[in-house]
């Protein structure tokens, strides 16, 4: 839970929230902020920010016909310094809402502890709506009824969203040989999100659930390709420096970049 000085801003056409947390048990792993927390926590404040640019309070959106609409996670770039003494510390969590290509939008999140950065993480979205059979696998491109203006995405938004955009391109209609390194069946209790969908910050941690390292995180880069429906088995192939998450046909939903410190 956030603290009573916990604040939203707004800024000109820039949408600002800022939040402060005290950092606890469910804030910190061993190395420092967890990266599930984070994920969730700024996945959190792109949606409020996203419904306050369109001008409501709720986090409902809906489509002209009326369909719920959802602001799904298209790529994540999480870079953490590492802080290992950080119980009962405060946390400052600059949030920033701005336009990149198309009908995508970007937040970049920024952590202070005592004034200083330790971390930030660039999150960008696409808005999606199920089709009609309700599967996870045929999640369609969408836009909400209202419409938001927001100033134009810095060059640190931009870049992660040309990298997505080329991921993509390359990734979307291949599929790998059925050789898993490892074979996982997401959980539903605990890794889908509200609307039935595969939670972003789950990929993550499928991720790092096949890493054959226990070095923390300094940077990891996620594209998200796709989703899967609930009881579905995923395959996870890791590479020096890099993962694919793919379904039990082959098809690429996830791919990660990671760097680690030492």
């Amino acid at each position: 839970m956030l603290d009573s000085q916990s604040q939203e801003t707004l800024e000109g056409l820039t949408q600002t929230r800022i939040a402060r947390q005290m950092l606890g048990m469910q804030q910190l792993g061993p190395h420092g902020l967890s990266e599930q927390w984070l994920l969730g926590f700024c996945g959190d404040a792109h949606w409020a920010l996203i419904a306050r640019s369109l001008g409501q309070d709720g986090l409902l959106f809906r489509s002209v016909d009326g369909r719920p609409v959802y602001a799904a996670f298209c790529a994540t770039r999480l870079e953490l310094d590492r802080a290992d003494a950080l119980l009962g510390e405060d946390l400052t969590i600059r949030s920033e809402l701005e336009r990149t290509s198309g009908p995508k939008i970007g937040s970049r999140h920024v952590f202070l502890n005592r004034g200083q950065e330790i971390g930030r993480l660039l999150m960008l979205s696409t808005f999606v709506a199920h089709d009609e059979t309700g599967s996870n696998r045929r999640i369609t491109r969408a836009l909400p009824a209202q419409h938001c203006v927001l100033p134009a995405a810095g060059p640190d938004l931009s870049a992660l969203d040309m990298r997505a955009r080329q991921v993509s391109r390359s990734l979307r209609s291949r599929s790998v040989p059925s050789t898993p390194v490892q074979q996982v069946t997401p959980n539903v209790a605990l890794d889908f999100n509200a609307v039935g969908l595969l939670y972003f910050p789950s990929f993550s941690r499928i991720i790092e659930n096949a890493a054959e390292t226990l070095a923390p995180i300094r940077m990891r880069e996620l594209i998200y390709l796709g989703n899967l429906d609930p009881g579905e088995t995923v395959q996870v192939r890791r590479d020096v420096g890099s993962t694919l998450i793919t379904r039990d046909t082959g098809r690429i939903i996830a791919h990660s970049h990671e760097a680690r410190h030492e």
